[in-house]
């Protein structure tokens, strides 16, 4: 199974004096549950309190040591939104895209009582009779709820005589994001209730893009979440994603993420 710490619970078991360090594309959630650690940041190392929960934002270094005294345990759960097409809203997914949401910081030190490390605590208590399906649902409601603080609120307007304005910002708050593949310029402006070129217009004002533009990152990050988490051939994750032209599929690829979908197999094959 590719990418398996994404939403699992794992232990992490440090020797005397040996050292973690991961710079991994995902959000890290580490909570120290035994022994003595220190977090070796560059700008301000610190020892690590009992109980204490450190998540570091995604590619930055992360790098932990045990005492020499002793070896420590760290429980640790990796967060990759992109893995959770269509969960998140346009708005929440553009939040994410920043990699750091606003209000941030790319580090985070929280101490034992944070109800994030509190309720890490009591799952890895009953990890071993829990339901693993279960067990992953939770762990994403402790990640949410860490992140909902950033998060931008759902508009509660409502109605068709509200502005044009308005009624965008009520839909892309709510719409899933692998929605807006599902649409049309046409039928997208009429959600809104107004042209397509004022909805064009809106769209680029929240996003920097065209809708067009969006739809086909939309459809590339399912494609590279596809790649990366199964074994289905190439042509047909093309076709699943909406490319009967291979060699079209192939080309925006590359143009997005600087590789062929075979090439970003091969690394994932080899990071496994």
């Amino acid at each position: 199974m590719k990418f398996r710490g994404h939403l699992r619970l794992e232990q992490l078991p440090l020797e005397p004096g040996g050292e973690w360090i991961d710079a991994s594309p995902a959000w890290r959630f580490l909570r120290l549950s035994k022994g003595e650690a220190y977090w070796l940041d560059p700008a301000k190392p610190r020892v690590a309190a009992p109980g204490e929960l450190v998540v570091a934002a995604p590619n930055l270094k992360v790098n932990i040591r045990a005492s020499q005294l002793g070896g420590a345990v760290l429980d640790a759960f990796f967060f990759r939104p992109s893995l959770l097409c269509g969960f998140f809203t346009l708005t929440e997914r553009q939040s994410f895209e920043n990699q750091v949401p606003e209000d941030f910081a790319p580090i985070q030190f929280l101490p034992s009582t944070h109800p994030v490390s509190q309720g890490l605590a009591a799952l890895r208590e009953r990890h071993t009779a829990h339901n693993e399906l279960v067990q992953r649902g939770e762990l994403l409601v402790l990640a949410l709820w860490f992140f909902s603080q950033a998060m931008p609120l759902t508009v509660d307007t409502e109605g068709h005589s509200a502005p044009a304005q308005d009624r965008f910002a009520q839909v892309i708050s709510r719409m899933p994001d692998m929605e807006l593949v599902q649409h049309s310029a046409l039928e997208l402006a009429r959600l809104c209730g107004c042209t397509p070129r004022h909805f064009s217009r809106l769209f680029h004002q929240q996003f920097g893009e065209s809708p067009r533009a969006r739809q086909t990152q939309l459809r590339l990050l399912k494609a590279r979440t596809l790649l990366e988490s199964s074994d289905e051939k190439v042509a047909q994750i093309a076709a699943d994603c909406g490319y009967q032209s291979l060699s079209l599929f192939n080309s925006l690829f590359k143009r997005h993420f600087g590789m062929t979908p075979s090439e970003l197999r091969q690394t994932t094959t080899r990071n496994e």
